[in-house]
């Protein structure tokens, strides 16, 4: 995977940690910063505060040397970037006016008594608090922002990294619960927590492959062994039922040996089939094959038994569809389906049978298959018929699954609301 979904990263546990983490830092960076905005600016009326005392002292000093050294200083102090105004009055005005908020405690040491009766008051500029805390906000602000937006930036980087190599994790695991083989997860060189994870879980896949490869062969082994002893008794009950007469009691027990054993001898059949089909060692046909023949075939076999349970069994062609593969193989995939329709669907039911372009499509109003079993009703065996109230021993799904896969088609079951659609999807 080399990249992280938006909606992967947004419910991301470790990024909404990070972020929360973020997010306490911010709010405890910024009241830091505004104390140090606070403070800075109590410190720079002080700082003015005292320059202003000294300013005052000057005025007062050269008042002492005449008018004209007044003079002289007022003008180059008007002339430099002094952070003071200065205004002359004709005579001594009240010493309780406020000049500024900074010093109102202070307004006797703002004002400079001339010989000649006139005043000088010496004030801080207004615009002087505006223009340094205009300065001053913007430096804090950056000083602010920069770094959460690193950290922001890096709990990003941080929680992508982390996904990324869970998502590895995941893919591959999906990818073998899907039935893949051989699956492995990439171990890098990295030896971290992520590395033993890997090399645990390829470890538990392996033993599961095995273990699974193990069971397949033990089961196909016993079907293998026990269909010749089988195949055998049939022909000695076949010899010991022709030697029988009809009106023999023992007639009937041996009819009915014999059907049950050809039951077992099927099932077995049917499971080496399966197990030949999906490890490929079955070679089928590559020819044209029409699905609408096929299903053709397949509604005029089993119209009869529909018939008899009062059921409507219809055959639709939308569209065409033609693909390689194998003909009788196809016959007993689609059979298997429109035979369990029939078997599970009620009295004066409704069974369907569509053709078009993507496949066939199998609906019917019956009992349908609950959503807990429809992952494991392809599994050989298993029956979602949990009283065992049909006929049937779990493998036709299983032989349906195994014939799709082969023709590289999938098999799709779905509500039909009542009832199933199944469906032999052509990729």
């Amino acid at each position: 995977m080399s990249f992280v979904a938006e909606h992967d990263l947004s419910r991301s546990s470790v990024f909404k940690i990070l972020l929360g983490l973020i997010v306490s830092i911010t709010v405890l960076y910024s009241l830091f910063a505004h104390q140090v905005l606070i403070s800075s600016e109590a410190f720079h009326r002080a700082q003015l505060t005292v320059q202003l005392h000294d300013e005052v002292r000057e005025f007062g000093d050269a008042s002492l040397r005449g008018v004209q050294e007044i003079e002289k200083l007022l003008a180059r102090k008007r002339l430099s970037e002094t952070p003071f105004t200065y205004h002359v009055t004709a005579a001594r005005v009240n010493l309780g006016i406020n000049t500024y908020p900074a010093i109102a405690q202070q307004q006797s040491d703002s004002l400079v008594l001339l010989q000649d009766g006139r005043t000088i008051e010496i004030g801080i500029k207004p615009d002087l608090l505006s223009a340094y805390r205009a300065s001053v906000v913007p430096m804090i602000l950056t000083g602010v922002a920069l770094p959460i937006s690193l950290m922001f930036a890096g709990a990003a980087v941080f929680a992508i990294v982390i996904l990324r190599k869970l998502q590895r994790v995941n893919h591959a695991m999906n990818r073998f619960l899907c039935g893949e083989k051989k699956v492995k997860i990439p171990v890098s060189t990295n030896d971290d927590e992520f590395d033993i994870l890997a090399i645990h879980i390829n470890f538990m896949i392996e033993q599961m492959e095995k273990n699974e490869a193990t069971l397949k062969s033990l089961s196909v082994g016993i079907a293998h062994d026990m269909r010749t002893p089988m195949a055998r008794l049939m022909l000695r009950l076949e010899q010991m039922l022709a030697d029988t007469q009809q009106d023999d009691p023992q007639y009937d027990r041996l009819a009915a040996c014999q059907e049950e054993l050809e039951l077992l001898l099927s099932l077995f059949n049917s499971m080496l089939e399966i197990a030949k089909l999906n490890s490929g060692q079955l070679p089928i046909d590559s020819q044209s094959v029409s699905l609408s023949t096929v299903a053709q075939d397949v509604t005029e076999f089993l119209q009869p038994i529909a018939e008899q349970k009062q059921q409507t069994l219809v055959l639709r062609e939308d569209q065409p569809c033609v693909l390689v593969g194998d003909r009788s193989l196809l016959f007993r995939a689609i059979f298997n389906l429109v035979e369990n329709a029939v078997k599970y669907t009620p009295a004066h039911g409704h069974i369907s049978v569509v053709i078009d372009s993507l496949g066939v499509v199998i609906s019917d109003n019956g009992s349908g298959i609950s959503p807990q079993d429809k992952s494991h009703v392809c599994e050989p065996m298993y029956r979602a018929d949990k009283s065992r109230s049909e006929p049937g021993n779990g493998i036709g799904l299983a032989l349906v699954e195994a014939v799709v896969r082969r023709h590289k088609a999938r098999l799709i079951l779905k509500d039909n609301n009542p009832g199933l659609r199944a469906r032999i999807y052509i990729d």
